[in-house]
């Protein structure tokens, strides 16, 4: 069915009254008299009511599967403190509904306890003496397995950690059973998943609640099975669309497919080269310049040498494949610059699409050369709103740099905003907030992060919408309200009319996707 919106506001056209939507395509933007004269077929028209149609929003850097399986996995985002861990576990083994052969999720956060070396194997040996455990930290960059699952994959009191990774050890020199970095990914090849019927349930109703905030696609930044899965999805009539950024190991397999970067259609396209420069802020593992308060040997953990770095993505670039760098550390950043610079001094590389994950950290002297690289900048403003008090005692040195969204986007670095779901909320509007407010917990009354790096809402908007779509390629069908654009429209409150607190409660009030409603709360 054809469909008129009519009687708003329309996102970047303030001389049109209204928009006639064909099959999957918006057909004119006009009066409404205009729209009804252009279409025979039947119509379902849409009063705005003064609300605002908006191109819908995408999500340009997610774990998405991994965050759908928070509804069946082990989910320790709510638990501060040992015992709140060691009741919710407990309650989680005595409801399984399936034989887990090993205990999988994560969530935990020590920088929320008041003895955060008292997380360890211990607490997990004590409830499941018997099956293997390997649980996330809240930022990923670490595991905390317990005894069974380290000795399932080898790691004994003398072994020693991988490069770019490190195994923790408490005060007796004890394995403490946390691994960061690389030494975390020796756990993986041994890791029993859940039920496959069980995970494709949770991804086909978290695509039913992204629809409630807007979102009506988002980028991949997991391994080939959680893409298989999505495309399952789709196949079971799941409405969305994505784009898949694959693992490092996976690079020999793409080339041999003889597959290219932005290969695909707008339901599922191929991304880039999925890298980790560094580790993180929570962690500490985020690779900088400066070391670590009270910590003068840790300067976090650089995954790569530069000259490691650079030959990774010249392989990939040498197969028609850009490279997806997740680099959180301003020296993860510096490094990443200097490897892209390197990289487009070859003309037969200039056309690929390189992008930088996070950027949470930039020394503000390397921006230009961050514009001159040409890497494409996806960031994740609602991370703001959970690391003030990290940045605070991680980065005091270094707050002015963190975040710095309006220098970049003021010296033209293009962008895209996302969330890094599970690590954070998927919900764009606390995203659209946090980059214009920069508050702690989304709350108005809380501590502000270095304001001066706030922007403006069309900017924190474009963020989710045409920069979204530019994020794959998809600036010219997707990300716009133009005629011969993809009909991936909702409707929010006129937000110019509001104070800037509406961000925090927002939602959608109808989502369409391909020109079908598939959320509407009018």
């Amino acid at each position: 069915m054809n469909t008129i919106f009519f009687n708003g506001p329309i996102y970047g056209h303030p001389e049109a009254d209204a928009v006639l939507v064909i099959s999957d395509m918006i057909y004119h933007l006009g009066t409404l008299q205009e729209c009804r004269n252009l279409t025979t077929h039947a119509i379902q028209e849409i009063d705005l009511k003064g609300r605002m149609l908006l191109p819908a929003f995408t999500d340009a850097h997610t774990h998405f599967v991994e965050y759908s399986k928070s509804r069946l996995l082990v989910d320790l985002l709510k638990c501060h403190s040992i015992p709140q861990i060691e009741d919710y576990l407990q309650n989680y083994r005595d409801h399984l509904s399936w034989e887990a052969k090993w205990i999988i999720g994560g969530g935990w956060n020590r920088n929320v306890l008041d003895n955060p070396m008292d997380l360890n194997r211990f607490v997990l040996d004590k409830i499941f003496p018997d099956i293997p455990v390997a649980l996330y930290s809240r930022d990923y960059h670490a595991k905390l397995c317990n005894s069974k699952a380290l000795k399932i994959a080898g790691i004994r009191e003398d072994s020693l950690a991988p490069a770019g990774g490190k195994f923790e050890r408490m005060a007796d020199g004890k394995l403490s059973g946390v691994l960061f970095e690389t030494a975390a990914e020796l756990i993986d090849p041994y890791i029993i998943p859940a039920p496959e019927t069980e995970v494709l349930n949770s991804i086909e109703e978290t695509v039913k609640d992204i629809h409630r905030w807007g979102l009506t696609g988002f980028h991949l930044m997991e391994y080939k099975a959680s893409k298989e899965l999505l495309l399952q999805a789709q196949n079971h009539g799941s409405k969305f669309r994505f784009c898949w950024h694959f693992q490092a190991p996976e690079l020999d397999e793409m080339i041999a497919r003889e597959m290219r970067s932005y290969d695909g259609d707008e339901f599922f396209k191929l991304g880039g080269l999925k890298l980790f420069g560094d580790g993180s802020l929570g962690s500490r593992t985020g690779a900088m310049f400066e070391p670590y308060p009270d910590q003068p040997d840790n300067f976090g953990i650089l995954r790569y040498q530069d000259e490691e770095l650079f030959a990774v993505m010249e392989k990939a670039a040498q197969r028609g494949f850009a490279s997806t760098v997740h680099a959180i550390g301003d020296r993860s950043v510096r490094q990443l610059i200097d490897c892209t610079l390197k990289l487009n001094e070859n003309p037969a590389y200039h056309d690929l699409f390189q992008r930088i994950e996070h950027v949470q950290s930039i020394r503000l002297s390397d921006i230009p050369d961050l514009k001159r690289s040409g890497l494409f900048a996806s960031l994740q403003p609602v991370h703001i709103a959970n690391d003030i008090p990290m940045i605070h005692e991680s980065w005091p040195h270094v707050e002015h740099e963190a975040y710095a969204f309006k220098s970049m986007l003021e010296a033209g670095i293009p962008y895209a905003f996302g969330s890094d779901a599970p690590i954070e909320t998927m919900n764009p509007f606390h995203g659209i907030y946090s980059a214009l407010q920069r508050r702690h917990k989304v709350d108005p009354d809380k501590e502000a992060l270095n304001p001066a790096e706030a922007i403006s809402v069309q900017q924190a908007i474009d963020g989710y919408t045409i920069g979204a779509a530019m994020a794959s390629c998809s600036e010219q069908i997707r990300g716009r309200i133009e005629k011969g654009y993809l009909a991936d429209l909702i409707i929010i409150e006129d937000y110019r009319q509001l104070p800037v607190e509406y961000w925090i409660d927002a939602k959608s009030l109808l989502t369409m996707i391909d020109g079908e409603i598939v959320y509407e709360d009018l």
